[in-house]
């Protein structure tokens, strides 16, 4: 027979990734006992698995003009955003100085440090972190959330609290849920997150009255070799081509498909949706010298990521000529007249009518001319959802007739709409909605 305990606290957040935990301990800093419960083995989520870069658009306008989300949840991120800085200062966390990321700045923190601290400021005033553990249910009585009941191999425990946080991470851990709210492409794709974040949040907001904010098939993720698999950590970075922005993508047909300096995110959406999903990737020799082997972001670690890829199985070649890319496409099932046709367009084209480039080609619009070229096949991996739970800009989950539920708040990925084609920094994103979150609920 199962057990069920019961804990009485103020908060009761659910995930322990950047959200959560910064949420958690915003709340413990005002002397509130917060249990904070995680499914995984361990606190940190994705955030964990991040290069720490606490950024964000330098302006609403920047922000609005990269992204077509709700600017009533845009500006959420841009006026919380100075605050959680201030407070990672205030706290101790290590910072390198500002620096220009995309089109924003920001702080590459020291994420493991905010975690540590945060954890020991929720058990500080006798909150509680726990870990392997499920949430079966958010408690409803009278209109507003009472808690939640949490499962364990241990048993149950019934958490009674006014307030409750639903922060996991999105649903990129769900091939099914990818699949239906993404794309049927979507399926299969890499994840380049953590194991975890599977929408289960997204279905207790729901159940307890939430609303879905609507259509969304926007993620952020990135471009990266095939068929690499990610066994560490360390290979989300060192299979991710950020250099595509410099670079050509061609789908099997040998044709443009995309801006490429709209940055990789963004191809990579598009990517998915090609035939095969999946494009050809062509740079040349100054395209690697300048960009491919150089850190995408100041302090990162410089890779040949070329190298690297093809040294682990990546589909993919040299070509002296771009004649001789015809073979190499031809092998990896793309038409290898058609896309040697393609780049010699792109390459007149940015020579001498850069305006007649189809699709147009905003920046890095320099030919590639500088042999030898460098050839891969890339494919679309996620690392969060955009699609999530109806919120206002107070970070509380509304119903499906626009109205709050009492004592529900949302923060970071599970928060649907924020985002849609651009993307504008996945720390920022959990750290200030979950900084809004407990501004409303009175922390």
């Amino acid at each position: 027979m199962t057990t069920r305990e019961f804990l009485e606290c103020d908060l009761v957040v659910l995930g322990g990734g950047m959200a959560g935990m910064t949420a958690a301990a915003r709340a413990a800093g005002r002397g509130a006992k917060v249990v904070v419960v995680e499914k995984a083995a361990d606190i940190g989520g994705s955030a964990a698995l991040s290069g720490g870069y606490l950024w964000t658009a330098t302006s609403l306008a920047q922000m609005n003009l990269h992204d077509d989300g709700d600017p009533r949840l845009h500006a959420v991120i841009i006026e919380e955003y100075p605050e959680v800085l201030a407070w990672m200062r205030a706290r101790g966390i290590a910072m390198r100085p500002p620096q220009k990321v995309l089109y924003g700045r920001g702080c590459q923190i020291d994420m493991q440090d905010h975690l540590r601290k945060a954890s020991s400021e929720v058990e500080a005033v006798g909150g509680i972190v726990v870990r392997g553990t499920e949430t079966r249910e958010i408690i409803c009585e009278k209109g507003r959330v009472a808690g939640v009941v949490t499962t364990h191999p241990d048993g149950e425990t019934e958490l009674r609290a006014a307030s409750v946080l639903i922060a996991t991470g999105g649903f990129q851990g769900d091939p099914e849920l990818r699949a239906r709210h993404i794309h049927p492409a979507a399926r299969v794709m890499g994840l380049r997150s953590n194991l975890t974040s599977s929408g289960a949040g997204l279905s207790l907001g729901i159940a307890a009255g939430g609303a879905w904010a609507g259509p969304n098939s926007g993620y952020y993720g990135h471009l990266v070799a095939t068929p690499v698999p990610f066994r560490t950590d360390s290979d989300f970075v060192k299979y991710t081509q950020y250099h595509s922005i410099h670079g050509v993508l061609l789908n099997r047909a040998g044709r443009r498909f995309v801006d490429e300096s709209d940055d990789d995110h963004a191809s990579s959406q598009l990517t998915l949706r090609q035939p095969g999903a999946s494009a050809l990737l062509v740079w040349d020799q100054r395209v690697q010298d300048d960009h491919a082997v150089v850190p995408p972001v100041a302090g990162a670690e410089p890779l040949d990521r070329f190298q690297i890829a093809i040294g682990a199985g990546a589909r993919g070649g040299k070509a002296a000529t771009l004649a001789e890319i015809a073979g190499i496409a031809d092998r990896l099932g793309f038409d290898g007249a058609a896309c040697v046709a393609g780049l010699g367009a792109f390459n007149r084209q940015m020579s001498a009518e850069p305006e007649r480039a189809v699709p147009p080609r905003e920046t890095h619009d320099r030919a590639l001319d500088r042999a030898p070229y460098y050839v891969l096949e890339v494919v679309s991996a996620i690392t969060f959802t955009f699609g999530g739970l109806l919120a206002d800009a107070k970070a509380r989950v509304l119903d499906p007739f626009g109205e709050p539920i009492g004592g529900l708040y949302v923060a970071g990925a599970d928060v649907g709409n924020v985002f849609r084609r651009g993307y504008a920094g996945g720390l920022a994103l959990a750290s200030t909605f979950a900084f809004r979150a407990m501004r409303t609920a009175g922390f």
